[in-house]
């Protein structure tokens, strides 16, 4: 049998200028580091000067993690590195930049209570250095359960196993990690005791519910990567470094395997203790962007299509021939699965918590809801969603994502809310990715966000969604966008419907849109969000704010009927309702989210919100009410112009936040101010709310502002007045 051997002569790091082939049967199978050296072609690895010509074991070869030299808190004798003056975390040694595919060998003793390590693949991450990690700690042994935190781990994403042979403190132990790729492995004292492979769903689950969360690329084999011997208290001493550089394997093809999470989650319904968030199981981990776009069909056509309940022709009207609906550009399918979520508080991640497994299903479009109740107030939770196909445990798709809870009722806090409506996928304005409002809300860091409705238009074309299938299609491709998606994943989002999204433009009960009625809207849109009942809330987000989110569809009278006091938008019980609970709150600032405005102004053709003459005894009504009350701001979506307004009667404010997108605004002539406006601009953008204490007294102050698609602001107003 040839042999292949290799002498390493401690303490030098040794580098291997081009790995040798020798015969397989000369290795075992069992070993997949082996098997990769023979595997593997022969290959040129540089390195970093200092590297190849330093001994690990002598000062020179480290310096702190500032660039200075090394301190004395560390000791180099008798071939030692000996860290003798533990400060907690600022004493760690930085190595030169190394190879990142190794095998290296370490032995190590450590001085009772002591926390440390050896991180390998390390590199800044907002500045500070960070890297996979062979855990050392002062520990119980045996360990009663598996644990990321204990010897050997890889610290935070995979345990050892329970029986792994580790000495006593005080005396010596044997380490070796081999990275190669994506591939890891930890050993104690000639034990593979725990093993990683980066990349896929196993290990994003994994990076989910780890403290490296948000760090692109954490542990992946990079240029520049270096060794770290952490301080982080108590003292330890390492020997006997042997640095073995390995080829990097060739690049491996993934493939996607249903179910995936294209859509993300959303949540809504957010109070103290409660949330319902939603995820849905889809085919393909992103959108179709490469399709064929729907026909463009002709005014008489449309016409006579609406009125048809024909599914088949609605469909084959739009497509291609040839094609089908799955083809087309935007298309994000659904796929059954199952999922699971997982929440925890950012702040205490061993207090995880993960619901059962649950089945999705073609029925509700392959969508999941859960409402989590218990929940701490004024808290940040982190969400994990994972799936895998029915009957499996293997894991296809994580995704994570986050809310935060309403204070405490009592609370005296800052906070700032973002608002935004009429969005739709035809109309975006930043290509594929979705639209720009997205990011430019992000960085405002918004506590909370309300959608005032017309999330979606079913009566516009490309495709006119006269089916439920076609709706659930318009669904899926919005929130597949990155923007939409990442943005709702992560904020907590109180989210309305209107006409558009409901049925059509101007709907009311008992009408149909091609081969959909309006109950089936109704229905469908608490398959597509956090559904509740009655969908009409108040939430109270401090002492100082106090928040109502307005049903404008389900409980309306139709247009068509005369005015009159049993005319209604609102419907007598939520009414009823929302009289009661403003006169009971004590909150400082009143804000009345309607999907319709009910100060206005609007155009003199239409007859669907309070601010038209066709519902104008209720809308009368509703300001007196508001203005009697005090301290009570009206906020809308619907209409695709940004503007401030004072109602000329009652004095009550009226704020609009515009459409969306830049491709989005219509319907009001710029330049026609009217005296009930104090601001007015035909463009899209959004809104925003900032509440501070002001010093000396701590007086509650309310600012809104209006804002462009990319975030510039365009308006400020600050209440109270003065």
């Amino acid at each position: 049998m040839r042999k292949c051997t290799l002498s390493l002569h401690y303490p030098t790091i040794v580098l291997i200028a081009s790995l040798f082939v020798c015969q397989t049967a000369a290795i075992a199978s069992d070993d997949p580091i082996k098997k990769l050296l023979v595997e593997t072609p022969a290959t040129s690895i540089t390195t970093d000067a200092a590297a190849s010509t330093t001994n690990w074991s002598e000062a020179a070869f480290w310096q702190m993690q500032d660039g200075r030299p090394v301190d004395d808190s560390w000791q180099f004798v008798d071939g030692e590195v000996r860290l003798l003056k533990p400060q907690g975390g600022n004493g760690s040694l930085l190595s030169p930049i190394l190879p990142s595919h190794f095998d290296l060998s370490f032995q190590w003793k450590i001085g009772a209570k002591t926390n440390s390590g050896l991180k390998y693949r390390v590199r800044q991450f907002d500045g500070k250095w960070l890297g996979l990690e062979y855990q050392i700690m002062d520990e119980p042994s045996p360990l009663e359960s598996p644990n990321v935190g204990s010897t050997a781990s890889i610290y935070e994403l995979e345990a050892p196993s329970l029986n792994k042979p580790l000495n006593p403190v005080g005396q010596w132990n044997e380490a070796r990690i081999v990275a190669v790729g994506p591939r890891l492995e930890h050993y104690l004292n000639g034990q593979l005791v725990a093993t990683a492979t980066i990349g896929g769903p196993n290990w994003e689950a994994k990076m989910a519910r780890s403290k490296f969360y948000g760090r692109d690329g954490f542990g992946v084999a990079t240029d520049g990567d270096r060794i770290m011997l952490t301080d982080h208290g108590g003292e330890i001493a390492f020997k006997n470094f042997k640095f073995t550089v390995l080829a990097a394997p060739p690049a491996s093809s993934t493939q996607t395997i249903s179910p995936q999470l294209a859509n993300g989650m959303r949540n809504s319904w957010a109070d103290q203790n409660s949330i319902v968030l939603w995820t849905r199981t889809t085919r393909n981990a992103e959108m179709v962007v490469d399709g064929p776009q729907f026909e463009t069909l002709s005014s008489e056509d449309v016409s006579r299509l609406s009125k048809s309940t024909n599914e088949q022709e609605l469909l084959n009207s739009q497509l291609p021939p040839g094609k089908i609906l799955d083809q087309m550009e935007g298309a994000c399918p659904g796929a059954p699965g199952e999922v699971r979520l997982t929440y925890f508080p950012e702040s205490n991640r061993k207090s995880s918590l993960s619901t059962d497994w649950k089945v999705t299903h073609a029925g509700e479009d392959y969508s999941v809801q859960w409402k989590l109740e218990g929940l701490k107030p004024g808290t940040k939770y982190a969400t994990i969603v994972e799936t895998r196909p029915i009957g499996s445990q293997e894991l296809t798709a994580v995704r994570r994502g986050g809310f935060q809870t309403a204070p405490a009722l009592d609370a005296i806090v800052d906070l700032k809310f973002c608002m935004t409506t009429c969005h739709d996928y035809i109309r975006r304005d930043d290509g594929m990715k979705g639209h720009k409002i997205y990011p430019a809300m992000s960085a405002i860091d918004p506590n909370f966000v309300v959608h005032a409705g017309d999330i979606e238009y079913y009566d516009k074309p490309y495709p006119w969604s006269w089916t439920i299938e076609l709706m659930r299609f318009r669904w899926s491709r919005i929130f597949a966008l990155p923007h939409n998606r990442e943005f709702y994943a992560n904020r907590t989002t109180y989210f309305m419907k209107d006409d558009h999204d409901t049925l059509k433009n101007d709907c009311w009960a008992g009408q149909s849109y091609g081969a959909v009625n309006f109950e089936q809207g109704v229905k469908l849109f608490e398959e597509q969000f956090p559904s509740r009942a009655p969908r009409y809330s108040t939430v109270a987000w401090s002492k100082d704010v106090q928040i109502w989110l307005l049903e404008g569809r389900d409980y309306r009278s139709p247009n068509t009927m005369p005015d009159g006091p049993q005319k209604t938008i609102l419907g007598h019980t939520q009414k009823a309702w929302l009289f009661e609970t403003l006169r009971e709150s004590k909150a400082t600032f009143k804000l009345v989210f309607s999907p319709t405005p009910i100060v206005g102004p609007d155009r003199n053709n239409k007859k669907d919100n309070h601010a038209n003459e066709t519902f104008f005894h209720e809308g009368e009504e509703l300001r007196r009410l508001f203005s009697e009350l005090g301290n009570v701001i009206v906020f809308c979506g619907d209409r695709h112009w940004q503007y401030a307004s004072v109602d000329s009667q009652t004095g009550l404010w009226e704020f609009g936040c515009g459409p969306g997108s830049e491709e989005h605004e219509l319907g009001w002539k710029e330049g026609d101010v009217r005296p009930i406006h104090r601001f007015l601009r035909v463009q899209g953008g959004f809104l925003s709310g900032e509440l501070q204490h002001v010093a000396p007294d701590n007086t509650p102050q309310l600012t809104l502002r209006h804002h462009s698609v990319g975030g510039d602001e365009l308006s400020k107003f600050t209440f109270p007045t003065r």
